[in-house]
């Protein structure tokens, strides 16, 4: 379908702003709707010209008074997406908002749109006037970005003559018609915009590969001496790598996920003929991709996991992932097989393939997803390859495609949000709307050993499920275009959040961060709970000089005890129980135990389940550890745990269930418990709070005071050895510096009958509970 000469005269190059005077396009708003029968981009034009005329919904920002240069002022209404700046409330197309925690989401389906034809009837005089999106580039130079074509009705050419607008009250609604360009394209530097790849292992792929990696080493035109390019000589070599061809300096790290399918690994019994060589046509795919993208970037050694670690050999398995982390801190580059569930299931993915180029796993950009709005699965085409010196596209939407192999660019239906050249946006996801991780729900990502991989690694080259990535210590590149800053942390940031800061506020501590999602991963062996991490527990005790305990460090082993089982119990402020119901029901992670000793209880690793930590108050902090000691199950301190201890002192408390406050309550907080705190006699009553148990609710228990209103809940070994079983923070506290001075509430005497149930250990441990600080040992 050819295009009309209206379309092909579009000066994308020098297209107004949104604000500014439209460039005019078709006569009429009818000549527009014949042109469409013939032109593609007419068609789209048409299409996106009544999506302009509805109401996006979300969040809408009004702007001061602007003056037109004939002297005429006007207020704007800014659509913005379905996020607010910082990403807490969540606003929907039908005009609702709410308050949303969660994860990034876009709506998916067609953007709601205008009936053209009954809005305006044949002859109507209104004209389509276009306009550019034009962000910034968040590189050193700050040059404009053209991510969007937009598209308004009007008799005239400024805003406020707009169907839709007046003269005192104008929309700014950003763009519906999204702009993509090819990597030769002259239109490249300033169209961000891509399409992406049909097939991963192709040749246009390997070819933005080359792209990536020679911007890195450049600097991405930011500072040439960023870290992500530090380690390119690779001065660390391990123990043994994979040998692909001539000998170079640099190797390349494999991250993938095992699985359970069949897999060739490296043995006491077959190394010797290792060493002589490995047919590369025996390898399972994930493996024999790995070696085409080393030998495609002319890199000469590879490592992988389960073939450059004798897997049956403990003292070698031991020793080699203890260096784990220095193998990818020092990698030229990590090849990570994000979408690969196992080792059958390769690196690359095939557009071809239904299951990835359907509406039933459908693609949505991270711009669409970054900004929440209704967005259009699939909506731009996959590159296959080239052929006559045209590029070869396959389509699943409506897409217009301008221009000559030097000149082309594709139009494809996707909103983006407005960009005004006196408040422009930077072209950079998470700016314009809220955080996005596309490695989210990608099965590598669930793997738990491949949190320390990926952040180790200076550079990674991602092979998702819908598209290629590179992150490295600057960015996250898309290879639909999109850049985002990279919020996974990097090994810097995690050794910088380590070290006290000063003042009140809580300090941003990266390690906490981690362990939560490191323990919402999954391990094949249990045991690797520790050795799963111990690269990076490795590398972070070189760099810091801290000592490292089963997963807590001694510089700061006071907040790091204070972890709990994550809960979530959404509630709204009314009494009414109709509420109820608008609300999510409450979850709790699901704790298992391990079969075999993994750790003391006063870690996180001495149970599975998804953990959560809250920050401590640092100048109210009233305990002190006295002592610690681990013995290592193996020879690497930084891996399994064969027995621990701690000797700890802090104020110690009788735990005592009560009943809620308030009915709403019981039916809101289903696994958090009303308690009192108590002196072991049940004499006084010091304070009052709620208590989360790891696992099974236990009564009676003691809580050991970490700052002013937070404590451990511990069960009672003996007199003064515990174990602890959850966490308790305080919403009411009298002073507890002496029990005879505090302002505790005298209660009955207690009933001997009252003791059933309590051992022993409880009893003697209720002799020393009188919330005085108290000398005890934790297992």
């Amino acid at each position: 379908m050819p295009h009309c000469r209206f379309c092909l005269d579009i000066p994308f190059r020098d297209l107004p702003n949104e604000n500014e005077e439209g460039f005019p396009h078709q006569p009429t708003l009818d000549a527009l709707r014949e042109s469409a029968k013939s032109c593609k981009l007419c068609k789209l034009i048409l299409w996106a010209a009544g999506c302009y005329l509805t109401s996006p919904g979300g969040i809408v920002m009004s702007k001061p008074s602007e003056e037109l240069p004939d002297g005429r002022k006007f207020m704007t209404q800014v659509f913005e997406g379905m996020y607010d700046t910082k990403g807490v409330m969540r606003g929907f197309s039908n005009g609702a908002v709410v308050m949303n925690m969660g994860s990034a989401q876009a709506e998916l389906g067609e953007p709601r749109s205008v009936d053209l034809d009954a809005r305006f009837p044949r002859g109507s005089y209104v004209r389509p006037w276009l306009y550019g999106n034009w962000y910034i580039s968040p590189y050193r130079d700050r040059h404009p970005l053209l991510v969007g074509l937009g598209i308004r009705l009007g008799k005239g050419a400024m805003l406020d003559e707009a169907e839709g607008n007046s003269e005192t009250d104008v929309f700014i609604k950003g763009t519906y018609l999204r702009i993509r360009t090819d990597e030769e394209s002259e239109f490249s530097a300033i169209v961000p915009g891509r399409l992406r790849t049909d097939f991963q292992g192709s040749e246009i792929a390997f070819q933005r590969v080359h792209k990536w990696v020679e911007e890195c080493d450049r600097g991405h035109d930011c500072d040439k001496n960023h870290s992500c390019g530090k380690n390119r000589d690779s001065p660390i070599v391990p123990t043994r790598l994979l040998e692909l061809g001539e000998q170079r300096d640099h190797y390349l790290a494999l991250s993938h996920s095992w699985g359970l399918s069949h897999r060739i690994t490296t043995t006491k019994g077959n190394i010797v003929k290792h060493r002589e060589g490995i047919n590369v046509a025996q390898l399972p795919p994930t493996f024999k991709e790995a070696v085409l993208i080393a030998r495609k970037l002319d890199i000469s050694y590879l490592w992988i996991d389960s073939l450059c670690i004798i897997q049956d050999d403990f003292s070698d398995w031991e020793h080699e992932v203890s260096r784990m982390g220095n193998v990818y801190a020092h990698a030229y580059l990590t090849i990570s097989a994000l979408s690969s569930a196992d080792d059958a299931s390769g690196c690359f993915r095939n557009g071809c393939d239904i299951k990835f180029a359907s509406t039933q796993n459908p693609h949505i950009s991270c711009d669409s997803w970054t900004t929440g709005f209704t967005a259009i699965p699939l909506a731009a085409g996959l590159v296959i390859g080239e052929r006559d010196n045209a590029v070869e596209v396959r389509r699943f939407r409506e897409m217009a495609t301008l221009g000559d192999p030097k000149s082309r660019l594709y139009v494809t239906c996707e909103w983006m949000p407005p960009s005004l050249k006196d408040d422009p946006k930077y072209y950079l996801v998470g700016r314009f709307g809220r955080e996005v991780d596309p490695f989210e729900h990608e099965p590598l990502n669930k793997r738990a050993w491949t949190l320390q991989e990926r952040l180790l690694s200076p550079r990674t080259l991602h092979y998702g499920s819908q598209e290629m990535y590179w992150e490295c210590q600057y960015c996250v590149l898309c290879e639909d275009g999109a850049l985002m800053t990279r919020e996974f942390p990097t090994m810097e940031k995690v050794v910088a959040s380590r070290y006290p800061s000063g003042g009140d506020q809580p300090r941003h501590d990266i390690w906490h961060k981690l362990v939560q999602e490191y323990t919402g991963r999954h391990l094949t062996r249990d045991q690797d709970k520790l050795p799963a991490l111990s690269g990076l527990a490795n590398l972070m005790a070189s760099k810091t000089g801290d000592r490292y305990m089963a997963g807590l460090w001694g510089n700061n082993i006071i907040k790091d005890l204070y972890w709990s089982v994550e809960i979530n119990e959404p509630s709204h402020r009314c009494d009414d129980s109709e509420h109820d119901a608008t609300i999510p029901p409450a979850t709790k992670a699901i704790v298992k135990r391990p079969a075999q000793y993994r750790a003391p209880s006063w870690s996180w690793a001495a149970l599975d389940g998804k953990i959560e930590y809250s920050h401590l108050n640092e100048k109210g902090i009233q305990a002190r550890c006295l002592d610690i000691q681990l013995s290592p199950a193996g020879k690497d301190k930084f891996g399994r745990v064969q027995l621990g201890w701690m000797i700890i002192e802090g104020p110690l408390y009788l735990l005592h269930q009560v009943e809620w406050e308030k009915e709403r309550y019981k039916r809101v907080f289903k696994f958090t418990i009303s308690v009192e705190l108590q002196s072991g006699t049940r004499t006084k009553k010091f304070g009052s709070g709620h208590a989360k148990f790891d696992d099974e609710t236990c009564f009676p228990s003691f809580a050991l005071m970490l700052d002013n209103e937070h404590a451990l809940i511990l069960r009672a070994n003996g007199m003064r050895t515990f174990t602890r079983i959850g966490t308790v923070s305080l919403v009411r506290m009298s002073e507890v510096n002496h029990p005879s001075t505090s302002a505790g509430l005298v209660m009955q005497g207690k009933n001997e009958s009252e003791k059933l149930g309590w051992s022993v250990e409880d009893e003697q441990a209720a002799g020393i509970a009188d919330g005085s600080p108290q000398i005890v040992t934790l297992f």
